[in-house]
């Protein structure tokens, strides 16, 4: 059957991906003359998770501000004073900026071709809901025709719900889709269950579980993707 469209994953895939909030937090707290300690932030963070529920594993479902409320909880928990949000929206503009998601050398050409060649590209991502805006701010949005993140979708990869959900937003079957991932368990074993061709991105070239399709970086899935 034709390929008629791509979905990747995100983080570790396009770009690279944020696994410590940590240094956000610095960063935005010494820009206001405010020295924080991460061992003190590791404290406070695990004081909300045990009072909300944990971050990883409660937001899925939830509504539009849950990334803000949450920050401001561990401010709150820090003891530093935020009456106005100001440092809340410092916070956002910081988890949304390029320079915590860089885009992999090759991703932007990768992108670029296939939608001159006419496949209809997408994104399926566990993330938040500040992805469109990370999307855009990365000069990419006109680059995606949906976003499905797992934070509205109320399921995370492998979960077969958020794939359904990506398929059914890109008016395709199975058989039309590339899922390209650097996930072995969510992106290569979530998109076959449901009957996706999955292309694992295998940066690091570790040896794969099992035969599959992989590529040391997107500029191997140009040739293995053709409408």
């Amino acid at each position: 059957m034709r390929i008629r469209a791509v979905f990747f994953d995100f983080g570790g895939t396009l770009v690279t991906p944020l696994r410590d909030i940590y240094p956000v937090f610095e960063e935005v707290l010494r820009g206001r003359h405010i020295s924080l300690d991460r061992a003190a932030f590791e404290r406070a963070h695990s004081e909300v998770d045990a009072r909300l529920g944990p971050f990883s594993s409660q937001y899925l479902g939830r509504s539009s501000g849950m990334v803000d409320r949450y920050n401001a909880r561990d401010l709150e928990q820090l003891g530093i004073k935020d009456p106005h949000g100001e440092v809340v929206a410092d916070l956002h503009e910081a988890f949304t900026s390029p320079r915590w998601h860089r885009p992999y050398p090759e991703s932007d050409g990768v992108l670029r071709e296939l939608g001159r060649r006419g496949v209809a590209l997408h994104v399926v991502s566990n993330n938040t809901e500040i992805l469109p805006e990370t999307l855009a701010r990365l000069g990419w949005s006109d680059r995606f025709a949906t976003v499905t993140y797992s934070q509205e979708a109320g399921a995370e990869k492998p979960d077969p719900r958020i794939f359904r959900l990506a398929l059914e937003r890109a008016h395709r079957s199975p058989g039309e889709v590339v899922h390209v991932g650097d996930s072995w368990e969510a992106d290569l074993i979530g998109a076959t269950q449901v009957g996706l061709r999955a292309i694992w991105v295998n940066r690091g070239m570790d040896p794969p579980p099992s035969p599959c399709e992989s590529v040391r970086d997107l500029r191997g899935v140009l040739p293995l993707v053709s409408p």
